[in-house]
Formats: C-alpha cells, structure tokens, sequence
C-alpha cells in the first residue's frame, strides 16, 4: 500500500478521495463512540513514524546493509504499535473506536507524506 502511495501513479486526486474517505469513515465510527484525545495524539504520532521509516529506507541505497532492516522496520513497528494499543481500548465499541485509531493513524502518514512532497512556490 504504501508503494502505491508514493508512487506518481497515485495522483493528488486520488490522494485527496482517500483522504476524505478515510475523513468519512472515521466519522461514521465516532457515531458510536468517541475515541480519546490521548488516542488520537498516539494514532497520529503512528502515522508520521511510519512516513519517516519509509522515507529512510528509500534513502538508503540498495547495496546498504541496514536497508532490509528499515524496510521490516517501517511494516512491523506502526503494525505491532497499532496492535498494542488496539488492545489498551476498552471493551464496549471496541471495533468503532479501533476503526478511529487505524483511520487517525492513516491520516497522520497521509498528510505527513502529502506535505513533504508537496510542489515549492517559491525559488530561494
């Protein structure tokens, strides 16, 4: 997923419909129930970690040692974070408030990922 992401087959348009589908369905479960402040900040936090690992593993180059590293890095520290913490949610709307945290956690590597490819104004 996060291949295509970053690939220039992913345009803005697609960008800006899965962000706001991701927007709608975080919505939808809120109507359940609300999911914590504190959540919401550790979700969001998820999300931009996983753009920064990604990115260091692009930039290292193939023949690097630690490159296959960063790569499991950036698939199993977000995954085993979201685990955990999926866990930590009380029991009563477990799944709405889980759906939040996931959604929450993509909205983070989505405009993290968004802002730092975005196109410069100006020329310094």
């Amino acid at each position: 997923m996060l291949d295509f992401w970053y690939s220039a087959r992913c345009t803005r348009q697609i960008k800006l419909m899965i962000c706001i589908t991701t927007c709608a369905v975080i919505y939808y479960a809120s109507t359940f129930a609300k999911l914590d402040r504190i959540y919401i900040g550790i979700s969001l936090a998820i999300g931009m970690l996983s753009h920064v690992l990604h990115t260091v593993a692009l930039k290292l180059p193939k023949q690097n040692s630690y490159k296959e590293g960063f790569t499991r890095l950036n698939l199993f520290i977000p995954l085993i974070a979201l685990i955990t913490l999926i866990g930590v949610l009380p029991q009563q709307h477990k799944i709405a408030l889980g759906v939040q945290y996931v959604g929450f956690s993509m909205l983070g590597l989505f405009i993290v990922s968004i802002y730092a490819n975005r196109a410069k104004r100006f020329e310094d």
